[in-house]
Parts: structure tokens; sequence; C-alpha cells
């Protein structure tokens, strides 16, 4: 038997005079689709890990609708129910193997639903479940197990066991172990949010980013993706790790996170530690600016360089470095310390050959070593750090004064 079942200006009960488009229809659920359109709220504010709450009357995975709600003597087979707006533009529809009718016409229950969701007319996704319930005073549409939801603007497919079309918001709530494809990026969440008015999508909860080109992956538990910006923010803890041939070379450790898809740029900030595999330094800031791909990285704020081998650490004011040329320039309060031998250089600025482990500083240069004790002062000096060879000059004002220390 084929039904079709009308909702909103499709089928209408009448508070005010309205026209009625199918007569001929007068199934009971039918007649009370209509009801008053309620205001949905969505929660702006958010706390811990927690989403943003949706309506009061949220039904959730684990609740479905009670079965002795439904009369069984109003069930159909091969139904197609659909809703549309004040100029008779479609916001949804679906069609079902088997349809049955709570007693008070307020649900109808579906059974392998397929189902399509509009804004103004135009198709935003396409759906399916095993079953589902449309609900017709909160205006929502709830789908239950093996979950596909396709975006058809950005070619996004999310799966999981729980989905909610809030039909007045247009936002898609999809649950339980969610999982996503799209031709830039992959992930895994606990919840997604979509809202497709603000061009953006939010992960919750166990979340891992997969980004293809280049490989990167953000961890967190929150992450919202503006698409039409292309970029991923992070607003907690994030760990974001850099892959070459399947294997991590770099990794970030920071308390929030703006990830570039287009420039192939990560701003990360509050507590931010980078560790570098080539060349070996681990890097902290609280802020620091990585072009991941161009192997660029530094900072504007207060920085801290360590080199794990040569066991050398260097602070400065900010500094910036190119991974592939190995070099740092620092400046402002530059300091670097050589472990080996108890060495410290003080400087204003400092250009440093990580690879080499040669520095040139400039301005207020003071060298210090433990043993044997040594001070040198000057206005510029050239060395390395891994043996503490140092020369340090004066400058013309000073008479071309120069000293010169070699273990």
């Amino acid at each position: 038997m084929n039904s079709r079942w009308g909702f909103f200006k499709s089928i209408t009960v009448r508070n005010q005079a309205q026209p009625q488009l199918f007569p001929s229809i007068s199934s009971p659920f039918s007649r009370g689709i209509l009801g008053v359109v309620l205001g949905i709220t969505i929660l702006a504010g958010v706390s811990g890990c927690t989403p943003p709450e949706l309506p009061e009357n949220e039904v959730t995975e684990t609740q479905p609708a009670p079965e002795e709600e439904f009369d069984n003597s109003l069930t159909l087979d091969d139904v197609t129910l659909e809703q549309a707006n004040e100029k008779g533009e479609l916001l949804w529809r679906v069609q079902s193997k088997q349809a049955s009718y709570s007693k008070d016409n307020r649900i109808a229950k579906v059974t392998k639903p397929v189902g399509e969701l509009f804004r103004d007319g135009k198709l935003l996704y396409k759906v399916q479940a095993e079953v589902g319930e449309v609900y017709q005073d909160n205006k929502r549409i709830v789908l239950r197990d093996n979950i596909v939801a396709t975006d058809m603007d950005q070619g996004l497919v999310l799966r999981g066991n729980f989905l909610e079309w809030i039909v007045d918001q247009e936002i898609l709530v999809v649950r339980n172990g969610v999982t996503g494809e799209h031709e830039d990026l992959n992930f895994l969440a606990s919840e997604v949010q979509a809202f497709n008015r603000e061009k953006r999508i939010e992960f919750w909860n166990q979340v891992t980013v997969n980004v293809k080109d280049p490989v990167v992956q953000l961890r967190t538990d929150h992450v919202i993706w503006e698409w039409d910006q292309e970029k991923l923010i992070a607003d907690r803890r994030v760990e974001v790790d850099r892959y070459q041939d399947e294997t991590v070379t770099d990794r970030g450790v920071a308390g929030e996170a703006i990830i570039d898809l287009k420039t192939q740029f990560a701003d990360l900030k509050k507590n931010v530690q980078v560790a570098l595999s080539e060349p070996p330094l681990q890097i902290a800031s609280n802020q620091i600016k990585w072009h991941y791909e161009d192997g660029k990285i530094g900072s504007p704020q207060a920085i801290t360089i360590i080199h794990r081998e040569e066991q050398v650490t260097v602070t400065a004011n900010q500094g910036w470095g190119d991974l592939k040329e190995e070099q740092f320039d620092l400046v402002g309060n530059v300091v670097g310390i050589g472990q080996k031998r108890q060495s410290q250089l003080n400087t204003e600025q400092l250009t440093w050959s990580v690879s080499q482990q040669q520095f040139q500083a400039q301005g207020n240069v003071v060298y210090r070593q433990i043993d044997p004790p040594l001070t040198l002062m000057g206005d510029q000096a050239v060395g390395q750090f891994s043996n503490d060879t140092i020369v340090v000059s004066r400058g013309s004002s000073g008479g071309q004064v120069v000293t010169e220390f070699v273990p």
C-alpha cells in the first residue's frame, strides 16, 4: 500500500483560516500533524567537555518512543512523510517501509527510513537509518541505528547510531560512535553537531581529526570546523601530530589551537610545547606559530628552545626558526646555556645554526663559564655551543679589542 502523509502546510488542521491542500487524506495522524510550532533555543554556553544542551524535551538515543503509546491499527506500509514551509518549499521528506502512529497522533514511528532534509527547498542532507520517529509539536526527526548522513554541499558523510534533525534551527546532531569522511579530512567523535546556517560543525568528546594533505592529526575533546573558512578550532587542550611517511615526526601540545587548512598554519596557544624530531628540539612558549608544511616555527612571546642531544637551552623574548635550514633568530634578553660545560651567554640578538651549533650574538654580549672561571664582555660574539669556543669583540668604537678562549 502506498500512502503520502503531509506535514505542516501539506496537510493542515487550522488554528486560523488556511488552505487545505490534500483534503482527501483523512488519517487522524495527518489531521493532527500541524500543531503549534514550538520555538527551539540552543544554549550557546558550553562547560567542560559537555556539548551545548538541545531543547529540554530532547529525545535521547537511550529513550525511544514507548511502544505503548502507539496504536497498531494505525500502521501503513511504504509511506512517504513530508513537510513544507509557508512558501510551499520542502523542509524534509522521509520514505519508510512501514509507519505507525501514536495514539495522540503526534509521533510517527518509521522503519528503514530514507530521508531528505532541505533549506528553502534546497537539499542539504540525505539520511538513512534502521528505525526512527517523526515528532509533530517540536518539529524534529529522530533516527536510530546504522545512521548514514551525507552533506550534499560539503560531501561529508557522517555515520553513527543516533541522529536528530531540528527543523526550525537546521541543526543536525549525530551521536554514539560517530565517524566522518571528507575529501580533506576524516574524524572520530562521540557527538557531532552541524550548524548549517553558521557553516560550522562541532565535534565533541574523544575527538580525533585526521587532515589528509599534509598528514596532520588533532586529538582533543572539542573541535569546531568552520568549513567556509577552512579552519579547525580547538578551544581546549589539544595534541597536534605531524606525519611523514606514516611516522610522527613532530608533536605539539597546547591549551587551544587554530589550524588553517588552506595555509597549512597552526596557531597554538596556552602552555605550548612542540617536540621536533629533526632537528631534535623541544620548543616552549605561551604562543607558537607553526607552518608545519613549510617548516617555519616561532613565537612573538617569550620562547624556550632546548636541543636535546647537545644539552643546550636558549631563551628569548621572541624567536623564529627555519627548520629546513635549521637556523633560529632570537631577540630580546637572549640567554644561551650549555649544560656540558656549565656556560652561559647573554645578548640582545642571537642567530643560532642548530645543526652546527654555531652562533652569532650582537648587543651587550656577556659570556660566563664556571670551569675554569671566566667572564667575557663585548658588543658582539661568534662561537659554538658544543665546545664552548667563543670570540668576543668590543667593536670599532672599543678599539677592536678581541678576547678569545679555547678550552
